[in-house]
């Protein structure tokens, strides 16, 4: 696996931030009988929709807001102070955002009513269509009608896809009418139990292949290049194979280390003990792990012991 920025001996890795400058959001409705969506398995290709899902079309400068979300209630007990575990009450899983085309799909959830052809009296005790006019209506006992939800989004080649497979609009912004700003219908649409999930995320980032972070350079650094007769100081190792022991020579049995174990990431500290009398001087500070070597520096040990 090739990094285009290589982690630093802490395993931070900043080819791994990641951003989302591209992406799309696409529904379905899910109707009260017949044949229902199929929900997207895999992240498909850029910017086409899903086989039956239709594009809610741009969304304004803040993006999508995915949200998956818990309520907990501590449990308490009487031989502690602190809660002794987390009950889940609650779970949801919401996507906000604001759209700003102004177009079938967007209206209609927006509304929550569809659009149907506008009708007059035609003088006659019937009705007649007006033309270039549509209507809708909004009820007072709104019904409120399942959907289905993807989202896409992406960058430099990574694709990611969130699906929710049941979802219903869970809340409304108010749209402001403005001379110089487009009118936005705000959406927050929360997840409903589909079968024990309230839905899933699909990649195609390496995240599996590089959850072990990637070969470090093992290196030693000295946490101080100087220190007194009588003075301990430290000798930090990283980028050895975890778990190992090291053994750090000092050139000098007046300058101990107490031997180390390498944490899960392959690091360590050290400490180095100075006796009372060591000699003043220039002393070459090495770790090794018995098959990988590296050097800590010199570190000078001045002339002044410490009083006891």
């Amino acid at each position: 696996m090739e990094y285009p920025i290589a982690a630093d001996k802490h395993g931070n890795d900043s080819g791994r931030i990641r951003f989302a400058p591209e992406g799309a959001i696409y529904f379905a409705p899910i109707p009260k009988s017949g044949p229902k969506p199929t929900p997207p398995t895999s992240c498909g290709v850029k910017g086409v929709a899903p086989d039956g899902y239709t594009p809610l079309g741009y969304v304004d400068e803040g993006g999508v807001t995915i949200t998956p979300e818990i309520s907990s209630d501590p449990v308490k007990v009487w031989q502690a102070a602190v809660p002794v575990l987390y009950n889940v009450k609650e779970a949801s899983f919401k996507i906000k955002a604001n759209f700003v085309e102004t177009n079938l799909a967007t209206t209609e959830l927006f509304y929550g009513a569809k659009w149907e052809k506008a009708t007059e009296k035609d003088g006659n005790g019937g009705w007649k269509e007006i033309p270039g006019t549509w209507r809708l209506n909004l009820s007072s006992t709104p019904q409120l009608e399942e959907i289905s939800l993807v989202v896409d989004w992406g960058q430099a080649g990574v694709q990611n896809r969130a699906v929710i497979e049941r979802a219903m609009v869970a809340d409304r912004g108010a749209i402001q009418l403005q001379r110089q700003e487009s009118g936005k219908y705000e959406l927050t649409i929360e997840a409903l139990d589909s079968s024990g999930r309230l839905g899933y995320v699909l990649t195609t980032d390496d995240l599996k292949e590089t959850s072990t972070p990637p070969s470090r350079v093992a290196s030693a650094d000295l946490e101080s290049d100087t220190a007194a007769p009588g003075d301990t100081t430290h000798v930090s190792v990283t980028g050895f194979k975890p778990g190992s022991s090291i053994t750090v020579t000092t050139g000098t049995d007046k300058i101990t280390a107490t031997g180390s174990q390498t944490d899960q990431r392959g690091d360590a500290r050290i400490p180095l003990a100075v006796a009372n009398d060591c000699p003043a001087g220039r002393y070459e500070i090495k770790a090794s792990d018995g098959t990988t070597e590296a050097a800590a520096g010199a570190l000078v040990v001045d002339a002044k012991p410490k009083t006891v």
